[in-house]
């Protein structure tokens, strides 16, 4: 009951953000519109702002589950991202263009990048390599330590090491830590299935 009254609450406190993402949209597009209700949205602490949160990612994003948990401070940039059930997002995150499998667990601090090209190359200010973004994969059940930088896919119940960066996609099962992140072995959970 109580859960259910918060939800309303949240879903209230949304409707100002909704009205100004409906309103930025057509000006400025909607990746910089969802990235300033976002910036609204994450500065709200305690339990009404995280179902505030709840309640605006439901409308903005492509998929968003339930009983998903947003942390404070965490930004969200790319309408196209897609969250599943139980999801749960640290503090201080930034999330691009991902899609996150069921009870996939992020600490705080994560930087979850839409691909490693996010800055064109130049010299002599000739363009040499164009900016691209490109959607990445947490896999189901993947656990995500704190700071890491996360950008290529990630396999289902992988586990990624406190300040790891991964740069190449990471295989089911396995542990990964270190700049850039290597394989230290494989996860309980992926030596009882083999």
């Amino acid at each position: 009951m109580l859960k259910r009254l918060g939800q309303c609450l949240g879903a209230v406190l949304a409707l100002p953000c909704l009205l100004r993402f409906v309103v930025l949209r057509p000006l400025i597009g909607a990746e910089r519109a969802l990235s300033v209700v976002s910036e609204h949205a994450a500065g709200r602490a305690g339990l009404s702002g995280l179902y505030m949160r709840q309640a605006l990612y439901r409308r903005l994003l492509h998929a968003f589950g339930r009983n998903v948990h947003v942390g404070y401070q965490t930004l969200l940039s790319k309408p196209d991202a897609c969250i599943g059930d139980r999801v749960y997002l640290g503090r201080f995150c930034t999330v691009g263009w991902v899609t996150i499998g069921d009870d996939a667990r992020i600490a705080d601090g994560v930087q979850l990048l839409s691909g490693a090209r996010h800055h064109g190359n130049s010299a002599g200010g000739v363009v040499l390599d164009a900016v691209h973004h490109q959607p990445i994969r947490i896999g189901k059940g993947a656990w995500i330590g704190a700071n890491a930088v996360i950008m290529a896919d990630v396999g289902e119940g992988a586990i990624v090491g406190a300040g790891a960066v991964v740069t190449t996609p990471v295989s089911p099962g396995t542990t990964v830590a270190g700049v850039p992140a290597r394989p230290i072995g494989i996860t309980s959970r992926a030596r009882q299935a083999a």
